[in-house]
């Protein structure tokens, strides 16, 4: 049997975002034509909708992270999808307060693994953009890095919530 899911198209500031869920959790919220885009769902069914019980909280949560407000992300309930390096990770993800960024080598140091690429390589692959917060993290000197959905969309969320980075050309980007 087929597995069904929902979409919902969401206009943001760094584009068009594609909110699927089934009915128990929020699969994935994907920047349009990004990397990974909607990964995993394959051939499966996906019925775009204009409203649906699990997607109408992350609009919510969405809609208050572009105004600049906080998210309470303790009821969304996200698929338990992933393998458990990956779940890892994006565990840690979620620890990352708005405003603040970390380096894929602290993650590396803090979930003692000896690869701060392979650290890069899930976070690459977390497939809720923005809710967890894979933005938030950067090189080693506070350098703007890769991200699924292209580093100028990085830049802008980092620019939002106030964050110093360095830019590829290693000129530092500051919201002050």
């Amino acid at each position: 049997m087929q597995k069904k899911y929902v979409k919902i198209l969401y206009s943001s500031p760094i584009g068009i975002l594609s909110l699927v869920a089934d009915d128990h959790y929020l699969y994935g919220i994907w920047v349009q034509e990004q990397k990974h885009f909607e990964r995993g769902l394959g051939d499966e069914t996906i019925e775009e909708v204009v409203s649906h019980p699990i997607l109408d909280p992350v609009i919510a949560c969405l809609d208050d992270y572009f105004k600049g407000k906080p998210q309470d992300l303790s009821n969304l309930l996200l698929a338990p999808i992933g393998t458990n390096f990956e779940k890892r990770v994006w565990d840690y993800l979620q620890g990352i307060p708005y405003g603040q960024t970390v380096t894929y080598g602290q993650i590396a140091q803090d979930l003692q693994v000896a690869s701060a690429q392979a650290i890069g390589g899930a976070v690459g692959r977390n497939p809720w953009s923005i809710l967890v917060p894979c933005h938030r993290v950067l090189g080693a000197g506070k350098r703007l890095t890769g991200y699924a959905a292209g580093v100028e969309k990085k830049a802008w969320l980092l620019e939002h919530e106030g964050v110093d980075f360095k830019d590829r050309n290693n000129r530092r980007r500051s919201t002050c």
